[in-house]
């Protein structure tokens, strides 16, 4: 009796340390993964609808982000929306920040550079971080982007109140569809 005592209080004892050491273990990220995500997204830009049709797909790998599928033509209403002559092709993005910083700057670099932040003094200033975010108070923050898929590669820069600093590569390796008239 006192040697089967001895054994079930060994499991026991053995079975609570096991627990506790992995309730109290650290939780990591898995490599390879930041807190910004970025997703394909309905946008509307003045009224106007930007959606992404069923074959285009993101893949976001850590800060690589490749898009895929084929990409329909815009229509006139979104050409005169969207302000560029030679953009045929849009994908529309949700970017979400990371919710435990706040944001400082965020600089879209693709053909052309924009960006956004609180200082107007900023090399390639576009706006202030309240023009660019689509969030509600309370929300995490996040923006929509519009941008043309007739470019291949933009870069991502999320600059945050604490210094620290995130670069996403955006590629679009999707197919540029055109559309025939009957």
């Amino acid at each position: 009796m006192k040697k089967s005592f001895k054994f079930l209080s060994l499991i026991v004892f053995s079975f609570v340390m096991a627990l506790s050491l992995v309730a109290c273990g650290k939780t990591q990220k898995p490599d390879n993964t930041i807190a910004e995500k970025v997703e394909l997204s309905k946008v509307v830009l003045n009224e106007v609808e930007f959606t992404n049709s069923d074959s285009v797909k993101l893949k976001q790998d850590g800060d690589e982000v490749e898009i895929s599928g084929t990409i329909d033509a815009m229509s006139d209403s979104q050409k005169t929306t969207y302000g560029v002559q030679d953009v045929t092709h849009v994908v529309g993005l949700k970017v979400t920040f990371d919710k435990e910083k706040t944001l400082k700057y965020f600089k879209i670099k693709g053909n052309t550079t924009k960006v956004f932040s609180d200082n107007s003094a900023d090399e390639n200033y576009a706006g202030a971080l309240t023009d660019l975010l689509d969030n509600e108070s309370g929300e995490d923050a996040y923006t929509n982007l519009v941008l043309s898929a007739n470019t291949k590669e933009y870069t991502l820069t999320v600059k945050y109140t604490d210094e620290s600093t995130q670069e996403i590569d955006v590629e679009i390796k999707a197919t540029l569809a055109t559309a025939n008239a009957e």
